[in-house]
């Protein structure tokens, strides 16, 4: 199945055919992406919430509890990005092809620096046959 994306905002891009998968694992990678950064923002909030508590009982709570719940999110994002995919092979269903957690990272990785750090969006391609693996980014510089 072929899901047709036309980009209306930027049109100098030309009209890309994705495939399902592309679809799915982009739309895996960008749900991990903003859970963990919200994550990391409520985590960053409750230390400030207990720094500014003061040792007082009634703020030390909703502090440590917004930390607690936001480390226990983390957890909760990595086991389903690993165990998911594992779980419903079991049942036949063969989803790993879609999500394998090798290739939700290297999609992550590729959304993140053209979010974050402008680079180039027409070096993205369907089924990210252009990104490079997390571990050799490094060799750049």
């Amino acid at each position: 199945m072929i899901v047709e994306i036309a980009n209306a905002a930027a049109p100098d891009l030309v009209t890309t055919a994705y495939q399902l998968s592309d679809v799915i694992r982009v739309s895996i990678a960008l749900v991990v992406l903003v859970s963990g950064f919200m994550a990391v923002l409520f985590i960053l909030w409750g230390g400030v919430m207990l720094i500014l508590s003061g040792g007082k009982d009634e703020k030390v709570k909703p502090a440590v509890n917004s930390i607690r719940f936001a480390v226990l999110g983390i957890i909760v994002i990595i086991i389903a990005l690993f165990v998911t995919p594992k779980i419903w092979d079991m049942l036949g269903l063969k989803v790993s092809q879609y999500v394998d957690p090798r290739e939700i990272f290297t999609t992550i990785q590729g959304l993140s620096s053209k979010f974050f750090w402008g680079e180039n969006s027409s070096d993205y391609s369907p089924s990210n046959s252009n990104l490079t693996p997390i571990d050799s980014s490094f060799d750049k510089f």
